[in-house]
């Protein structure tokens, strides 16, 4: 699934391409994935202008200038390509299909046509991406503010935040928690195992079992991942493995390879369902 820095990425560069820019026409490929949207259609956004891009944990917000919202979750394996008159691609979310793949085609679900001749690409191989289009002021029905925790972002997210958050679940294991979006808003299995790994604490530990350097760790561990996927790229994983020579991921997807901090192999088990990927060695189950 597309996480925090995947949407991030594609909101950032999508707000340099098509801020300003008027949608022109409308296609709706698979229309199972327009959800209520209280009378509105999509013919709605045509000969309108987009105003701004917003991302909350894993959803983007798309504000037009007529006062209603797309608002987009990618689901399971969504991905948005923007091809510019210029031959620019913009793309992000899940990598499967390439990006490099002629569109629109099979699995392409939305098209998007803008004022300057770029065309956007919906596409979802699972067909679990969701779209909505809402008076602005109403994007909260559909964002869930109540049951999403604080953004890894955001200026209130410190060490004291997530130790705070953390207490609240002594007997909670490490990784349930901090997939719980209630907990951390955007955070998802890849990241989770990244931020794991880079704090050396096991998946299994117990809130209970930390004490403030283990939390100030993970703090940083979480801000470290993010800043290198929003810097340098995303996460690569093609079919559940990393790809050689990639920056991201270090330790999932990795199984079978060595740590690159200590040399022992990676190791696959499966926590709350999830494939997880750990060093035994520099991340031992401590109770």
């Amino acid at each position: 699934m597309p996480e925090l820095p995947e949407v991030e990425t594609l909101r950032r560069d999508l707000s340099r391409a098509v801020i300003g820019r008027r949608i022109i026409a409308v296609e709706l490929l698979r229309p199972r994935l327009l959800r209520g949207t209280d009378g509105y259609t999509l013919d709605d956004m045509i000969g309108v202008e987009v105003q701004e891009i917003r991302r909350r944990a894993k959803y983007l917000i798309v504000e037009l200038s007529n006062g209603l919202s797309l608002v987009i979750h990618l689901g399971l394996a969504g991905q948005i390509v923007l091809e510019r008159p210029s031959g620019e691609h913009i793309a992000g979310g899940h990598p499967v299909p390439s990006f490099g793949q002629p569109l629109p085609h099979s699995l392409t679900s939305l098209i998007l046509r803008l004022d300057d001749g770029s065309i956007l690409y919906l596409t979802d191989i699972r067909q679990f991406a969701r779209l909505w289009l809402v008076p602005t002021g109403e994007v909260a029905a559909i964002v869930p503010e109540t049951r999403l925790g604080v953004e890894p972002l955001a200026p209130e997210f410190t060490p004291a935040e997530l130790a705070s958050r953390l207490r609240r679940h002594p007997h909670g294991r490490l990784k349930p928690l901090l997939l719980d979006q209630s907990l951390l808003a955007g955070l998802g299995n890849i990241y989770v195992d990244e931020a794991l790994w880079g704090a050396g604490l096991h998946p299994l530990r117990t809130v209970e079992s930390l004490d403030d350097a283990d939390v100030g760790r993970l703090y940083e561990a979480i801000k470290e991942v993010l800043d290198l996927a929003l810097t340098y790229g995303v996460a690569r994983i093609i079919n559940g493995r990393a790809i050689p020579g990639a920056r991201l991921p270090r330790v999932h997807g990795r199984a079978g390879q060595p740590c690159l901090r200590c040399g022992h192999p990676i190791e696959k088990l499966r926590v709350g369902g999830r494939g997880t990927y750990i060093c035994p060695v520099c991340q031992p189950l401590v109770e």
